[in-house]
């Protein structure tokens, strides 16, 4: 997994690194958000094979991420924005891969990457990326932000063949990529990008799977059955008819003698 960090956006303490396991948030002394003893946490980072797992303690005041709130559990992406009784805290990945020097669409991208809105007004709406993207306040964008302190144009998305290259056109800000700030990078499946304060969007793209060939069924062997059930009765009683033979043949002629010396 990536280097995980929180930062503390008040700068009050620097950057906790979250390794794998239980981190414990709390207030310090002073009254600040800092790490502390599990027992006097009003929130865990939670850190293992799955992801980051944001847990709650219960009665903890106004918990959110990226503006929605939490009551007990929440997973987390790299770039979400943690607030804590009004005070954000910042999960940061690592440094966002740089842009490549080929600038321009590039026909080998996965066409079916998309960028999904996951925070503000573009909530819940996705954007294909089959084709360059202008994100601005100009009616020509394809993402627009309806936003007077946002530039008309404040960056473009390209596809590449190792991703998504997004390209900054002069904008005062930038944008922020798994909560880093940037001007141009490259963008994989998974990366969350946030344009001003509030347009939160994650590049996604489908899982590929490996196609087994196909391989044709084993035919089927039919077991060959034979009818025995006309055979049978003829041998079992052929078999019968000597015994019977005798058995008559005896009973006669013990009928035979009973008569003869019988009758005497």
């Amino acid at each position: 997994m990536t280097a995980l960090r929180l930062r503390f956006q008040n700068r009050e303490h620097a950057d906790l690194a979250l390794g794998p396991g239980v981190h414990a948030i709390g207030y310090d002394p002073s009254g600040a958000l800092a790490q502390v003893a599990p027992d006097g946490a009003v929130a865990q980072f939670c850190v293992d094979r799955r992801g980051v797992w944001l847990q709650v303690r219960e009665g903890a005041p106004g918990l959110h991420v990226n503006g929605r709130p939490v009551r007990r559990m929440a997973m987390l992406r790299v770039g979400d924005a943690i607030f804590v009784d009004g005070v954000e805290l910042m999960l940061l990945g690592g440094d966002p891969l740089p842009a490549p020097a080929d600038y321009g669409f590039n026909g080998g991208t996965d066409t079916r990457m998309l960028l999904r809105g996951i925070g503000g007004p573009h909530h819940g709406r996705s954007f294909t990326l089959d084709a360059p993207r202008l994100v601005g306040r100009a009616g020509e964008s394809d993402i627009r932000v309806n936003d007077p302190n946002f530039a008309e144009r404040h960056a473009r998305l390209e596809g590449h063949a190792d991703g998504v290259i997004l390209r900054d056109l002069g904008s005062v800000e930038g944008s922020l990529v798994n909560g880093r700030p940037v001007r141009h990078a490259l963008l994989q499946a998974g990366d969350q990008v946030v344009f001003g304060s509030q347009h939160r969007f994650v590049v996604e793209a489908p899982m590929q799977r490996t196609v087994a060939p196909d391989v044709p069924a084993p035919k089927a062997r039919v077991p060959v059955i034979e009818d025995t059930r006309a055979v049978a009765p003829i041998k079992r009683s052929a078999r019968r008819i000597p015994w019977l033979l005798l058995a008559a043949i005896l009973l006669a002629a013990a009928l035979s003698l009973l008569l003869l010396y019988g009758a005497r």
